[in-house]
């Protein structure tokens, strides 16, 4: 095994240790989250009209979801390191500054991962039989689910790279997080969204997280009424690809400076 890989793998386990320190304390954060958002509109809003398979709807779409809303700590803290010169104490290691970032963004998708499973005995203990399991396909949502948190770490790592003033990231979630979530398709479908307007679907396809909330559906409440599978699972790893190329380039140009 080469020192480069090596190198590699211990970044991985150095960040991994990291979020199992704080694991119980994010466990219970999601789950209160989780219970809340799942009670009010599978049982409550249902009293107000909505149908019962709307519950494992907002399941699936907080399993698909929850990898966003890492994104605004994660991206701070390590523009902050990068601010207060600590990312240079892996930047001496012998690996290139692209792996660097590159573990970094693979331990953040690994730590998601880890979260958003807890999130589904927990969504079946509170939906029971509402929540069936008939239409799951298992080796779509292991592609699916391995891509769209590949895609979350990668994506907390670009945003990271455009922080440059500490004292404000509130645009973060203003301008970035928020309208990405609100149009993701957590509280509707991509096909509800077109009925609507052919221009707002297809301007939904600007949002990269429609492809992982569509995909994730697909593969586990069943492929009928979301956007095709495949498509969903081909267009993720071009935004990947392109989130990757661009944090690094900025990363290393902010480097240059440092």
């Amino acid at each position: 095994m080469s020192s480069a890989f090596k190198c590699f793998l211990e970044l991985i386990k150095r960040e991994m240790y990291l979020f199992f320190k704080t694991f119980f304390s994010k466990f219970i954060d999601i789950s209160v989250i989780l219970c809340t958002s799942i009670v009010v509109f599978a049982f409550f809003m249902s009293k107000e009209g909505l149908k019962e398979s709307y519950g494992p709807f907002i399941l699936v779409g907080s399993i698909a979801s929850f990898g966003l809303f890492e994104t605004i700590w994660r991206s701070t803290v390590l523009a902050q390191d990068v601010t207060d010169k600590k990312i240079t104490n892996f930047l001496m290691l012998p690996i290139s500054s692209s792996y660097v970032f590159v573990a970094i963004a693979v331990s953040w998708a690994i730590s998601t991962a880890i979260l958003s499973l807890c999130l589904f005995p927990i969504g079946k203990l509170i939906l029971w039989d509402r929540f069936t399991l008939s239409n799951f396909s298992i080796f779509k949502f292991i592609l699916i689910f391995i891509t769209g948190n590949l895609f979350y770490g990668f994506f907390a790592l670009w945003v990271a790279s455009l922080v440059t003033n500490l004292r404000n990231t509130s645009w973060v979630w203003a301008r970035l997080i928020n309208p990405l979530f609100m149009f993701c398709g957590y509280f509707y479908t991509w096909r509800s969204a077109y009925e609507l307007s052919h221009i707002i679907g297809y301007l939904h396809f600007l949002n990269p997280l429609i492809f992982i909330l569509e995909g994730t559906k697909a593969a586990i409440l069943g492929q009928k009424g979301f956007l095709p599978f495949w498509i969903c699972f081909f267009v993720l790893l071009i935004f990947i690809s392109f989130f990757t190329f661009d944090s690094i380039r900025r990363f290393k140009k902010r480097l240059d400076c440092i």
